[in-house]
């Protein structure tokens, strides 16, 4: 029995071990004792058996190349693990990168991402001749640190196993070619330009390395420019409050050409003190910031300055406060 089981754990062995060479070293230990007068047969099963187990897992992981999703570290990133070679140099090294027939891209909805923005990215390849494709994606600054983050939008990709730092496909995506992941830009500024890098594997499905073809692609997103404000409105121009009660001052900043000054601050005072008001305020998306203006407990009149800028030294625009 023994001998039955020492000749399929070396089977499975030498078939795991032309993918994984560094183990051999393990085996080595494991069977030390299969050679030892000191052994038993019921020591020898159980080893056998324990070892059969661990190789089977190692082969299981190997021969399947990251079926459930690549380590990190694999997108073509020149300051990664494996550099712009990527797996293709260290696993699937049957072809050169980008050798295949098949075209592989990132799409970025656009150039340009305004500060903690979401974008929908799409990963894709096209002119494919297997069935079994796979990728990974990140994003870097100029300073190739890691920046934004992925998250998924179906069961096809993962990004929790990386921190969110990643995106990859997922088993069940190694059916498709195609994969969109959200990504959300940093809401701090970043250095220079933000770039995308992903790799690619088209795998040829003979449940090996070996014969797949490594892809890679970047895109580029810049910051959108800062608008310079150019004009500045309010709306109403006067209040007209009774007392304790509060009304809504809607504030719209646009730049030169007219368009919306988005994530810019708008700063608020109060001449008399008669009425409270925030400091400041943010314009959203279309260049609008909103002020909650609540009336004192006292009768009178009151003015109101907007500015662009603080202590009223950028475009300002003054409303009156009357208060019954």
């Amino acid at each position: 029995m023994i001998q039955q089981i020492s000749q399929l754990t070396n089977s499975i062995k030498g078939s795991a071990l032309k993918s994984a060479p560094f183990f051999v070293f393990i085996f080595r230990r494991l069977f030390y004792a299969r050679n030892s007068v000191f052994a038993n047969e019921e020591y020898m099963i159980g080893k056998s058996a324990f070892l059969m187990f661990t190789v089977f897992l190692v082969w299981s992981n190997i021969v399947f190349g990251f079926s459930g999703g690549p380590p990190a570290e694999r997108t073509g990133n020149p300051g990664e693990i494996c550099g712009d070679d990527t797996c293709a140099s260290s696993c699937h090294t049957s072809f050169a990168v980008n050798a295949g027939s098949a075209q592989f891209s990132i799409s970025l909805p656009s150039s340009e991402y305004k500060p903690g923005q979401t974008l929908d990215i799409t990963i894709k390849f096209t002119n494919i001749s297997t069935a079994i494709h796979g990728f990974e994606i990140t994003a870097v600054d100029a300073s190739n640190n890691k920046v934004g983050a992925f998250a998924s939008k179906d069961e096809t990709t993962q990004t929790a196993p990386y921190d969110n730092l990643y995106a990859a496909h997922t088993k069940i995506g190694t059916a498709e070619n195609r994969w969109t992941v959200q990504w959300t830009a940093p809401t701090a500024s970043v250095s220079g330009p933000i770039t995308f890098y992903a790799a690619g594997n088209e795998a040829n499905g003979n449940s090996a390395s070996s014969g797949d073809y490594i892809y890679t692609d970047t895109a580029t997103i810049s910051s959108t420019a800062e608008c310079v404000p150019s004009t500045l409105k309010v709306k109403p121009k006067k209040l007209v409050m009774k007392r304790g009660k509060s009304s809504v001052v809607t504030i719209t900043v646009k730049g030169e050409n007219n368009e919306p000054c988005a994530n810019h601050a708008v700063y608020a005072s109060a001449e008399n003190k008669k009425i409270s008001i925030d400091e400041s305020a943010e314009t959203n998306e279309n260049g609008k910031a909103k002020f909650t203006v609540t009336a004192g407990s006292e009768k009178g009149k009151d003015v109101i300055a907007f500015s662009t800028q603080e202590n009223n030294s950028g475009i300002t625009k003054e409303i009156s406060v009357v208060i019954k």
